[in-house]
């Protein structure tokens, strides 16, 4: 299962858009004009869901991007199916106004696209094998040059494993690798231990239970937000979608929509009110 790896190997051309008139059009003007905001999508339960006997969407993602669209009183036109390695290629060429999906917001995606505020976050975890107690106390114990990191090239773990643990080795697998691979290379013991996104490690350690556990507890490796995405400079539709993202904040929207499909409260970890009220 692949998640959130934002590939740093591009080099990107933006190919603007043209108004009948011939001047240039903004992602914004657009979506206004045509009523549509045209968006690429990443099939990942639960954040997007396709049932593959209608071809009907829903999940995270698909929930909150409907009704930002309602709130606009746009449609949306989900209008391609992309991944992590071709979805700025595809804003860039303008094929579709944003990635309706949620990524990471960090430095270095910051470079190549703009992103919303936060819609959630979620934990990076420490995984090992169900009997493997050695770094249980004391996670420095994994930088050590007899200890094996298995990682995906471009992929987080890549970066937690060379900034903070730089002695130990690393199982390093292709960017296309499906980062569930990380987890099979600890459970068949290639790898003593990998990071990985709490969403989906879920995933493969509900399908492979008493195999591999998470040793951070509240002490996670990295906590990241998560955002829409969009072409570089496009501040127009980011500035008027993250309006709207804060009112369904304060209104209690993303958290029911979250509810939906996370009821426990523990995979994705909900935004503070922007407010207090005075008692």
């Amino acid at each position: 299962m692949r998640y959130f790896i934002f590939t740093l190997l591009f080099i990107f051309t933006a190919l603007p858009a043209f108004s009948a008139e011939g001047a240039k059009e903004s992602a914004y003007d657009r979506v206004i004009r045509t009523g549509v905001l045209r968006c690429g999508y990443i099939l990942l339960p639960p954040e997007t869901i396709k049932d593959m006997n209608t071809g009907k969407l829903s999940g995270i993602a698909f929930d909150l991007t409907e009704e930002v669209a309602k709130r606009l009183g746009v449609k949306v036109n989900w209008i391609e199916e992309v991944n992590f390695s071709t979805m700025t290629e595809g804003l860039n060429s303008n094929r579709y106004d944003a990635v309706c999906f949620s990524l990471y917001r960090y430095s270095l995606g910051a470079k190549f696209a703009d992103f919303s505020v936060p819609l959630f976050y979620s934990k990076t975890g420490i995984y090992v094998r169900e009997d493997d107690h050695r770094f249980d106390k004391d996670f420095s114990l994994i930088n050590s040059e007899d200890i094996t990191i298995a990682t995906v090239d471009g992929e987080m773990s890549h970066f937690i494993a060379q900034d903070d643990f730089p002695n130990a080795k690393t199982l390093s697998m292709p960017q296309s690798t499906d980062l569930s691979q990380m987890m099979v290379s600890v459970e068949t013991k290639k790898a003593d231990v990998t990071f990985l996104n709490g969403i989906v490690a879920k995933g493969y350690m509900d399908a492979n239970l008493g195999k591999i556990r998470d040793i951070s507890g509240d002490a996670p490796l990295r906590v990241y937000s998560h955002g829409l995405m969009f072409a570089k400079g496009q501040y127009d539709l980011v500035k008027t979608i993250d309006l709207i993202l804060s009112e369904m904040h304060d209104h209690g929207a993303i958290d029911k929509i979250l509810d939906r499909y996370d009821p426990s409260g523990t995979t994705y970890f909900r935004t503070y009110k922007s407010y207090k009220v005075q008692k």
